[in-house]
Parts: structure tokens; sequence; C-alpha cells
């Protein structure tokens, strides 16, 4: 009687609605990122996500609304995790432009690499090449919006002009993305740490020729 009532006072707590919408979307999310990854973007149909997730297509479409919403949620997933980790690398980066160079390229190099990434080029060159200009349109404003606050976060200090900020990001994401697509046709996977530390370092110099030339927030 004792261990009955022990194990009643133990049992967990049922889960809320909210919870469970939550778990579901994760689910889902993680099965279109994992299918993407194994099987190709053209061959993640809605019903390979539904046969992966675990859950029906009615239930998915209840909760996104439709195929494209779910890979734009497979987006915003990518973008919040590279997001977050820059915001925590950044509270342990140093006060230094070089130090702040070095985490940002880093974290984005570590990130770039593993297979949810992977998804993410994946969904972004589709995207390109397909006449869905909704999904563009959500893609560049998320990605323009996102990196632009973590970029003030790690650089507002300094004073860099919103044109220099522009053109080291751009070609940080470019170089790092083109290292990534090499070693994925190379069987030895390098590290390509000497290229890694020659791009932080034409970075700064960057940066630094930047600095006062105008207002961080002036659109140029």
């Amino acid at each position: 009687m004792v261990k009955l009532q022990a194990a009643k006072r133990t049992a967990p707590k049922p889960r809320t609605q909210e919870e469970r919408s939550a778990a579901t979307r994760e689910r889902v999310i993680k099965a279109t990122i994992d299918c993407i990854v194994e099987e190709g973007l053209q061959n993640t149909t809605a019903a390979r996500i539904a046969t992966r997730s675990g859950v029906t297509w009615g239930a998915i479409a209840h909760q996104f609304g439709d195929k494209d919403s779910v890979l734009f949620a497979v987006l915003e997933r990518n973008a919040e995790i590279h997001s977050r980790r820059l915001e925590k690398a950044l509270t342990g980066a140093g006060t230094t432009l070089h130090e702040r160079v070095s985490a940002m390229i880093d974290v984005t190099w570590k990130y770039i690499n593993e297979p949810a990434a992977f998804a993410f080029i994946e969904l972004i060159i589709q995207n390109r090449v397909s006449s869905n200009t909704k999904m563009q349109a959500q893609q560049e404003d998320l990605s323009n919006r996102q990196m632009k606050v973590v970029w003030k976060s790690f650089f507002g200090d300094f004073g860099i002009a919103h044109t220099a900020l522009s053109t080291v990001r751009n070609l940080m994401l470019s170089t790092l993305l083109g290292l990534s697509l090499q070693r994925l046709i190379n069987r030895r996977r390098p590290a390509y740490s000497n290229e890694i530390e020659a791009l932080k370092a034409v970075a700064v110099q960057m940066l630094e020729a930047g600095i006062g030339a105008a207002s961080l927030d002036r659109e140029t």
C-alpha cells in the first residue's frame, strides 16, 4: 500500500497541449532535417516527412500549414541554433576585435559542417533556383535580420562602418561555405586550419580599416 502511494506521488505530470504541440513540432523538424540530409531534398516529400516523424500529414498540416511552412521552419530552426551559439560564444569571446572575429568564425565553421547545416544549405540553393518567391523572400529576411543583430552585438562597440561589416560578413560566410563544400568532395576531410586562420587575419584587417569610417547603423 505504501509503495503504491509512493508510486502515485512520483507519477509524471501529464503534458499540457502546448507541450505536446511543441514536442510534435520538434519531431517534424528533426525528421525533415534527417530526410533532407540522408535522402536529399527532392525525396523529402510530405509522405516521407510524415513517415519519418511518426506524425500524420493531417496533424502536420494542422500545425504548420503546408510543406513550404515545414521547410521554412527548418530554416528558422537552423538560424536560431547558429544565433544562439554565437550569442553564447560572445559571452566569453573577450573584448578585442581579433577575439570577436576568432570566436565568430570558429563557431560558424563548426556549425556549418554539421548535418543540420547541410540541410539548411540545400534549402537555400533550392530556393534560389526555384520560382518560390515567397520562400526566397522569407529566407532572405530571416537571414539578414538575424545576422545583422548578431553582428551588431559582436562589433557594435567598435564603430565600424556598415559597408565594412557587410563586406566582411559576405566574405566570411562565402569562404566558410566554400571550404565546407570542398570538404565534402575530399575524402581526407581536411580541417583547413591554415585557411581559417588566414580568413581571421583578413577579416580583422578589413574591419579595422572600417573603424570610424561611417556610422554603424547607416545603410548604404
